[in-house]
């Protein structure tokens, strides 16, 4: 059986405003296809609202809930910080600093790298060995890149967690 909000008002002996409101809450919903209430679930809906309200049910399931909500968030952090001692996750600011240092050095050797390469080619006069020795220059550079220590980044992490416990 359908009704409209003021016939459920009447059958729950509250207010059409009332209904209004729990419906707006998300208590009470329309039939499918129409805008008028099924009777029967309204009534067990309302009923269950009521015996939740009196006990204080919902009360207890928004504690659980804040208290289940801030356990995973404190398995996260402990997840993260087993990760980082295991050295398969650094932070990101610890990992730019790294990047940015290695990044500088590999452009310093690729900055003094003609010069260096033309002190020992200057007078050859066989191709093959000016391509050797600019090839060797050019690998000698490239590995500054290949260079990736978990310790380095390991000794920043260290000295930051020693600032943040300071602050």
């Amino acid at each position: 059986m359908e009704v409209n909000q003021k016939e459920l008002a009447t059958c729950l002996g509250i207010t059409s405003r009332r209904v209004r409101q729990l419906r707006e809450e998300g208590l009470f919903q329309f039939a499918p296809g129409s805008k008028r209430y099924p009777l029967e679930k309204c009534i067990q809906e309302y009923i269950e609202f009521k015996i939740d309200e009196e006990t204080g049910r919902k009360g207890n399931l928004d504690k659980e809930r804040v208290s289940a909500e801030h356990e995973e968030i404190k398995k996260q952090i402990s997840e993260i910080k087993l990760k980082r001692l295991k050295r398969e996750m650094h932070r990101a600011d610890d990992v730019e600093l790294f990047l940015t240092d290695m990044l500088l050095h590999f452009k310093q050797k690729l900055t003094l790298l003609p010069p260096k390469l033309a002190i020992g080619i200057i007078g050859e006069t066989d191709v093959n060995l000016v391509v050797k020795k600019i090839e060797a220059g050019v690998k000698d550079a490239l590995s500054e890149l290949a260079e990736y220590n978990p310790d380095e980044i390991e000794r920043t992490e260290e000295t930051t967690e020693g600032e943040e416990g300071e602050e």
